[in-house]
């Protein structure tokens, strides 16, 4: 596949970020990231009724993955939502599983 292509993504990245993405702690974190546009580690764990070593443990794994993006500023640590991934999933599916087309006369 061209790796220019916005579905350019081996099987093993695909693996990953859809695993990431797959837990439901982890679904949510990504979307209060993205609600907010960035947020730090500190006011993430906020969000949720978890330990800190949780949230660290599924940020770690999101970040990994690609989902997450990561800046430091200092001793602080500020995370967003890497869309530029989130693009790619949304398209990668149907294009590396096209519908194949029926045969003249097939029946539904």
């Amino acid at each position: 596949m061209d790796r220019k292509s916005p579905t350019a993504m081996d099987d093993k990245e695909l693996v990953r970020a859809l695993k990431a993405l797959a837990d439901l702690s982890r679904l949510q974190m990504v979307h209060e990231v993205a609600e907010a546009g960035e947020l730090s580690c500190g006011d993430l764990g906020k969000c949720f009724n978890v330990s800190q070593p949780t949230v660290s443990h599924h940020l770690k794994i999101l970040s990994e993955a690609g989902v997450l993006l990561t800046r430091a500023e200092g001793k602080h640590h500020f995370i967003s939502v890497n869309h530029a991934l989130l693009d790619q999933l949304s398209g990668i599916i149907p294009a590396r599983f096209p519908r194949r087309k029926k045969e003249v006369g097939a029946r539904d």
